[in-house]
């Protein structure tokens, strides 16, 4: 088995063909090559590869790889060395060929693969099912399907299923069922393009409790409403709009106007309800991508009176608890959402921004668009670094004029001290011997000295002024923001209490009783009316829960009906509650003002499971229906005999 003489890539690649067709291992066929090229394995230059990913009728072709060669046992695509002259795509057509025995003709390469040693380039062939024709160098293979990869997997054939090319392979082979699953999972991120629609991942609702600004008012959500199989059922098809309607609720001009698109798989998240949507609207789906927007459901109630509770808070504000909507109208896109609980909006995911295919035209007028917006940036940028020099320019041309006026002061200063020395001197210049003469103009040296130390010192103190001001003024920047700092902490510390006061607390075996013993108490009277106590309500203390029974039936008692009740204390309240319910029992058996000609039904519980009704009024007003009416005769008396 002669081998080729010389140490370039094309005799080493040569020579590993000829020793794998010779039944040596990978890795011996290499190290044989390298040492007779006089290279070692470390020092080579990498090897060049080259296969493809076959997909036929949604299903992957992998091949195991057999003993002779590297990463034995393990599942990869066909594949092999690069021979000399041939490009990737040809070496990776020929060794498909020989591997299984079909010849891929169109290719699409999904991108490489190194390892340091090994360079792979990863083909992609789409094509009908076929007859494989393995050779030696793999056992067995396997149709795998998408999405659902053999084990052990070679790590180079991992890292391209697990790449962005492919997952743009993986989502062509899908439905819009299948991709709306896979986001659901995790696999493909918010939103994702697919045929002619956006599908993004957004919130239905929450749950537990929330603050609407709009109504002044405190929302509670129970989630035993929502989350469950029958309300992701209701949310199926639910209409996608643009902000909610005028008057809350659709109708056929506001979907026409509003509608982008509908719900096609909720899913419960956590304590939410969210849905992949599919959107249909490039607008909408644009200002979707491209800003952090939210959602706010709309529910109709049947009788919000009775299905809906309204409470008043100890702070005084406006509670509501809500029941089972009857209808779930749609969702809206909105800035803010009610869901979002005081947090920024996060009702919209988009972690994924994709744009849709377009036509040459499009791309040509994209690209001349972007270029004329990164001119006119480059332009309106410098303007403003010209601007900005110019400012500094003129600011230290002032500063330049400032110590210009503050030297010459000094300057002048020197001068006149100069003036008045020379002139001292003048008058005693007569008189002075020679060596006074030397002390003298020593004197004027140490003065003119003295002068420049007073103007050097003027400006260092000028200076210092400077950095000063500077420096106080990074103070009070400093202090601003942390003051703004500290009222935002403040504010949500008043808001994380307010939220918290509307946490339902757990009742203890005595709390039980007292809330049982105070509805009871309370039914008793409420039935002489032929209504029924409300129940407590989450979060609420047995006093607070007794003055709320109590406050409707006020009106009947005299003493009582013009206080507020929420102020009394415990044991005024006592005194209150007794005498209101024994005014309205009263009222209730012996009415001040009976309907006309009617019956009054009063129902009181006897405390053993059983209910006595007592009618109060006229019995004429039902006995009179089954009377006879009333007949007028005259009697006729014979006086004849």
């Amino acid at each position: 088995m002669p081998l080729e003489k010389g140490s370039s890539n094309e005799a080493v690649s040569h020579n590993i063909e000829e020793l794998r067709a010779a039944g040596h291992p990978e890795d011996q066929s290499i190290a044989i090559a390298m040492k007779e090229a006089g290279r070692s394995k470390a020092d080579s230059e990498k090897i060049l590869a080259a296969g493809a990913l076959i997909v036929a009728d949604g299903n992957v072709l992998f091949l195991r790889r057999g003993n002779g060669g590297d990463h034995p046992g393990e599942w990869a695509f066909p594949g092999g060395h690069i021979e000399a002259g041939e490009t990737p795509e040809e070496a990776a057509r020929r060794e498909t060929q020989e591997e299984t025995g079909y010849e891929p003709h169109k290719l699409i390469e999904l991108g490489k693969s190194d390892d340091g040693n090994v360079e792979f380039t990863t083909f992609y062939n789409e094509s009908r099912p076929f007859d494989v024709a393995l050779s030696d160098e793999s056992t067995e293979f396997i149709w795998s399907p998408l999405g659902s990869w053999p084990e052990p997997l070679h790590p180079g054939c991992r890292f391209v299923l697990e790449s962005d090319a492919f997952k743009a392979v993986r989502k062509a082979h899908m439905t819009e069922t299948d991709l709306a699953r896979a986001m659901v999972a995790g696999e493909y991120s918010s939103p994702q393009f697919f045929i002619n629609m956006w599908m993004f991942d957004i919130r239905i609702t929450g749950t537990g409790t929330s603050y609407r600004s709009k109504d002044k008012e405190y929302v509670y959500r129970p989630p035993e409403e929502y989350l469950n199989e029958d309300f992701l059922a209701r949310c199926n098809g639910l209409p996608v709009i643009i902000d909610h309607p005028d008057n809350a609720n659709l109708n056929s001009e506001e979907f026409k106007k509003r509608s982008v698109g509908s719900v096609m798989l909720p899913y419960i998240k956590g304590d939410e309800v969210w849905a992949i949507v599919r959107i249909y609207n490039e607008a909408a789906a644009t200002m979707m991508s491209k800003e952090q927007l939210s959602t706010s459901p709309n529910v109709v109630f049947r009788n919000p009176k009775l299905e809906n509770t309204v409470v008043t808070l100890d702070n005084g504000e406006k509670g509501l608890i809500e029941g089972n909507p009857k209808l779930l109208d749609h969702i809206a896109i909105c800035e803010v959402g009610v869901w979002d609980k005081g947090g920024p909006p996060a009702g919209v995911s988009t972690t994924n921004v994709q744009e849709p295919e377009m036509t040459e035209e499009e791309r040509k007028a994209k690209a001349d668009a972007e270029a004329k917006e990164a001119l006119e940036a480059k332009a309106k940028a410098d303007a403003e670094e010209k601007a900005k020099a110019d400012a500094e320019e003129e600011k230290a041309k002032a500063d330049s004029e400032k110590w210009d006026k503050l030297m010459s002061a000094v300057d002048s200063l020197c001068k006149r001290m100069d003036s008045y020395e020379n002139e001292k001197n003048d008058k005693k210049a007569d008189a002075m011997p020679a060596e006074e003469m030397s002390v003298g103009d020593k004197k004027a040296d140490s003065d003119e000295k003295k002068a420049d130390d007073d103007a050097k010192d003027k400006e260092a103190e000028a200076a210092k002024l400077k950095a000063e001001a500077k420096e106080e003024e990074a103070k009070a920047d400093a202090a601003k923001r942390e003051s703004a700092l500290l009222d935002r902490i403040s504010n949500l510390e008043k808001m994380l209490v307010q939220t918290a006061s509307l946490t339902p607390k757990p009742l203890t075996d005595a709390d039980q009783a007292a809330f049982a013993d105070a509805q009871s108490k309370a039914d008793s009277v409420y039935g002489a009316f032929g209504k029924q106590a409300p129940r407590a309500l989450n979060g609420e203390d047995v006093l607070a829960y007794k003055k709320r029974l109590a406050a409707p039936m006020k009106q009947h008692s005299a003493a009582w009906k013009d206080v507020d009740l929420a102020g009394l204390e415990a044991s005024v309240f006592a005194i209150a509650e007794a005498a209101i319910y024994a005014d309205s029992m009263e009222a209730a058996i012996h009415p001040s003002v009976a309907p006309e000609a009617g019956l009054r039904a009063v129902t009181r519980d006897t405390g053993t499971g059983h209910k006595v009704t007592t009618f109060y009024g006229r019995p004429g007003a039902w006995m009179d229906d089954f009377r006879a009416p009333r007949m007028h005769g005259n009697i006729v008396r014979d006086t004849k005999h």
